[in-house]
């Protein structure tokens, strides 16, 4: 896991964050943490950028895995012209 040193903070910025991770049952640091992945996965082109297929392709063919997410997430992606050549 990469770490991420984020300098000049204003306090009451940090109060606040701290205050909404409180009210989620989560400290700040693993607040921050859900946040940061969601918005990284937010502006994905597709799938590929999260999880390349073939990776994603063993995730869900082990037996007892809930494909639920897995199919969310392709449903979810938007609609690309196939690429030619």
């Amino acid at each position: 896991m990469a770490d991420i040193l984020i300098r000049k903070v204003p306090e009451t910025t940090k109060n606040l964050l701290r205050l909404r991770a409180e009210r989620r049952g989560k400290s700040l640091e693993a607040d921050l943490r859900d946040t940061l992945e969601a918005l990284a996965h937010e502006d994905a082109v597709s799938p590929d950028e999260i999880q390349p297929f073939g990776d994603w392709l063993v995730t869900i063919s082990r037996p007892g895995v809930d494909l639920d997410d897995a199919l969310e997430l392709l449903r979810s992606a938007p609609i690309r012209p196939a690429a030619l050549g």
